[in-house]
């Protein structure tokens, strides 16, 4: 069958419901019970144009939160121990004259995390990373970064502690360099970008996870020999550098995209999408050394699509992801 490029959110509670959220010219939401059958499937928000670019989601505790664009930004909200949904706006912006794209939500503590990049509607070209925090009834807001190409790729937001640290694209010389930027919640600022890749290459899709070892580890489609091939690298992360310990291509030039990391235990798996195929290459050795990939048999025979997974069951603690693939308008998780 084929790959459908849209992006889902899998949310699996602590007593095992599942809420999934799809986003396509509205928010619609199938809500099952612990036994994964479906209790009941609800449109939210109509909203043309909208999708998995100018909306996310996140998990609290059990507190579901979610975040999406429509003229300013609004919030919804499903407590613990409830389905019941309510939005409030919580950003407004001059939509005529500025526009936003891939806002990203997080929930620590009471305290709400929100990033965007925004661009001026008459200059795609150049945009900006921003961060809005709001803590003890105060909003305070940062620009982490000026991004000098057009947007075609979201920013990564891990945590360290309670301080976020983001991982994004910036050119350097024409082409995509993977640079990052600390939050310090005691200066409530972001520290000077840090350039982590030098290597003068176009890249796409960056993803990034980080290990129960503080461990880093990322992958992206980098150009070479006029195709897109998937690489992963790894490193401990300082202050102001990723100290790189491993670079390698886990798959060779092609129309590889999405590349997504899944961690459990010792084992990574590195999934990636080529020529509408679900491929998969395994390590166990910390990403040393890669298996022979795999094509997943579901990904022939069934159409599927990427799905953020945020989860607080206990069963699932064990998996370190960054994002999974599924059987299209399912839950059905494939490829490892």
């Amino acid at each position: 069958m084929s790959f459908i490029n849209k992006c889902s959110t899998i949310v699996r509670r602590s007593n095992k419901e599942i809420f999934k959220f799809y986003v396509n010219d509205n928010i619609k939401i199938d809500h099952y019970d612990k036994d994964n059958n479906l209790i009941s499937s609800d449109i939210f928000d109509k909203l043309k144009g909208l999708d998995f670019t100018n909306c996310s989601f996140c998990l609290d505790n059990n507190d579901i939160y979610g975040i999406y664009k429509d003229n300013g930004l609004k919030m919804m909200h499903i407590p613990k121990d409830s389905s019941i949904i309510s939005k409030k706006d919580i950003l407004t912006y001059n939509s005529k004259k500025f526009d936003i794209i891939f806002p990203h939500i997080n929930v620590v503590n009471n305290s709400i995390h929100i990033f965007y990049y925004v661009y001026n509607n008459n200059s795609t070209n150049t945009c900006a990373l921003f961060h809005h925090y709001y803590n003890n009834g105060i909003w305070i807001e940062n620009k982490i970064d000026f991004i000098n190409h057009i947007v075609l790729d979201n920013f990564t937001v891990l945590w360290i502690q309670n301080s976020p640290v983001v991982f994004y694209f910036n050119l350097v010389n024409g082409c995509e360099e993977v640079f990052f930027s600390r939050f310090n919640s005691s200066t409530l600022s972001w520290t000077n970008p840090c350039q982590i890749t030098n290597s003068n290459k176009n890249k796409l899709y960056l993803s990034v996870l980080k290990d129960s070892m503080n461990f880093y580890h990322l992958t992206f489609c980098e150009c070479i020999d006029n195709g897109y091939a998937v690489k992963y690298m790894n490193g401990y992360l300082n202050e102001n550098k990723l100290d790189i310990g491993r670079s390698i291509y886990v798959s060779g030039p092609s129309t590889c995209i999405y590349p997504s990391l899944v961690k459990q235990k010792s084992t990574i798996y590195l999934m990636w999408v080529n020529y509408n195929k679900l491929y998969t290459s395994i390590s166990n050795d910390l990403g040393k050394t890669w298996s022979e990939h795999e094509i997943d048999d579901t990904s022939i025979d069934e159409d599927f699509c990427r799905s953020n997974f945020l989860s607080n069951y206990s069963g699932d603690l064990s998996y370190n992801l960054t994002s999974i693939f599924t059987v299209n308008d399912d839950i059905a998780i494939i490829g490892f």
